[in-house]
């Protein structure tokens, strides 16, 4: 298995120096979609990186490969540094952590909190 980035040179920059060795460069993230399909399809990728606007374009087809119940490629969405906080009201590690474990951490408040009405 290997960890496959598909992002802007930049952030390709900051993951090969964090060691990651496949990085593929999008300069237009509309021309995206057809290396993602060819990437999530690739049963050596394990980990696939997108950046969160390439993810925001192609969200149907992250949407199927995550539908399809298979445990790879997990995709996972780094937001860029222009963007704060979720975007458009979706919380791509919470989705990721849901699916892990079948647990919605949003949803579960602990006692604690309850008690303190947050």
């Amino acid at each position: 298995m290997k960890i496959v980035s598909l992002t802007n040179a930049e952030v390709a920059m900051g993951l090969r120096l964090g060691g990651i060795k496949e990085c593929h460069i999008v300069d237009d993230p509309t021309k995206a979609t057809e290396k993602l399909r060819e990437l999530s399809l690739d049963p050596e990728t394990g980990i696939l990186i997108v950046d969160d606007e390439i993810a925001r374009l192609n969200h149907k087809l992250i949407d199927e490969v995550r539908a399809n119940k298979k445990a790879f490629p997990i995709i996972v969405e780094l937001q860029s540094k222009e963007r704060k906080g979720v975007v458009e009201g979706v919380d791509p590690l919470k989705d990721l952590i849901k699916r892990a474990i079948g647990v919605d951490i949003s949803a579960a408040k602990s006692e604690e909190e309850s008690k303190l009405n947050l």
